[in-house]
């Protein structure tokens, strides 16, 4: 149920957005705001990005523990961690290109000077 749930975000927010961000926008331009990050390698950005993907992995212990009550648990149980970890993965960078793909106005993430984070 969870992998519909997340399917059905990632396809429909790029449909709901206003407008969507080009492919190149998307997989060419790396904001690393130095002054806000601290952050202004370029490859060390690539690399952040890639590992956002894997942030979630919130559930693939659970295959671990379900193997506990199954038949030939030796051979199922790392199959089924491997697979987890990998349907997870997919799905978080999916969701991360239909986020990025639905950025409205990149100028203005994060960057609220009059406003304190949280507060209106």
């Amino acid at each position: 149920m969870q992998v519909i749930g997340g399917l059905a975000v990632i396809v429909i927010l790029p449909l709901v957005a206003q407008q969507t961000q080009s492919a190149s926008f998307v997989f060419t331009h790396f904001e690393t705001s130095p002054e806000a990050t601290g952050i202004s390698s370029k490859p060390y950005a690539v690399i952040l990005s890639v590992l956002l993907s894997n942030y979630c992995l919130y559930g693939y212990d659970t295959a671990a523990h379900l193997t506990e009550e199954t038949k030939g648990a030796d051979r199922t149980g790392p199959a089924a961690i491997l697979s987890s970890i990998g349907i997870i993965s997919v799905m978080g960078w999916a969701y991360y290109l239909a986020l990025t793909f639905s950025i409205q106005v990149f100028s203005l993430l994060g960057y609220f000077p009059t406003r304190k984070m949280g507060l209106c």
